[in-house]
């Protein structure tokens, strides 16, 4: 490696460093301290933020999954409302306990912090007041008792707007909602519901029964009368 591609890369790196610093120095510093730069830069400068409704996946489950948790639903996605929930939950030291929590977390609500094609989620449980961060196979839960009301209080909103979660990539979506958009998308939930198939992917044996009914026009073919 020639010494100015080192340096360039090491200049990359440490301005990185320099703005990720100056953006979590307002970060709760037990928060701060106990997550990765990415994670936290994934959560400050997301460019989407989704919710999704999720709860443990029993023994055998094999249906969709976010973190290891059964998908259960699509609740919407933050907006102007993303500042509001950074600002409660991970710039208010007041909020975040550093006591252990005598409770299990049950997962409910989970917001997936999207920013190019990395993402940092947070899990929301109100029963056992904490959110807990899943960044790279990894996870750290902090006990959010004291902001016990201001987590039911989101929990309820996004209860209220759950809608029954599909597959975005079964829609040709590029945005990972999984909500029906038009009629044409119904209809292929209706054929994923039942024994239609969904893509009308032709079998081997229909691939034959074309092929025999059309001679081929290519290769050596070309040259026969």
């Amino acid at each position: 490696m020639k010494m100015s591609h080192f340096l360039s890369v090491s200049v990359l790196a440490l301005s990185f460093a320099t703005i990720v610093n100056a953006q979590t120095a307002n970060i709760t510093p037990y928060i701060a301290k106990n997550l990765s730069a990415q994670a936290l830069n994934n959560i400050l400068n997301s460019e989407r933020v989704f919710c999704y409704t999720v709860q443990m996946a029993p023994s055998g489950y094999q249906g969709y999954t976010l973190d290891q948790m059964a998908l259960t639903g699509y609740c919407g996605s933050l907006g102007e409302e993303k500042s509001v929930f950074i600002d409660e939950f991970f710039k208010s030291p007041a909020n975040i306990s550093e006591t252990a929590a005598n409770c299990q977390i049950e997962p409910k609500i989970m917001l997936r912090f999207i920013r190019g094609i990395d993402a940092t989620d947070v899990l929301f449980s109100d029963t056992c007041p904490s959110i807990t961060v899943f960044y790279g196979g990894t996870m750290k839960s902090f006990n959010a008792a004291p902001a016990q009301k201001s987590l039911e209080a989101v929990a309820a909103v996004f209860d209220a707007g759950r809608v029954d979660f599909v597959s975005p990539a079964l829609l040709n979506q590029l945005m990972p909602m999984g909500v029906p958009l038009n009629d044409q998308d119904k209809s292929t939930i209706n054929k994923q519901n039942t024994t239609q198939p969904v893509r009308n992917w032709a079998t081997p044996s229909q691939n034959k029964t074309e092929e025999t009914k059309k001679p081929s026009t290519q290769g050596w073919n070309k040259l026969k009368n």
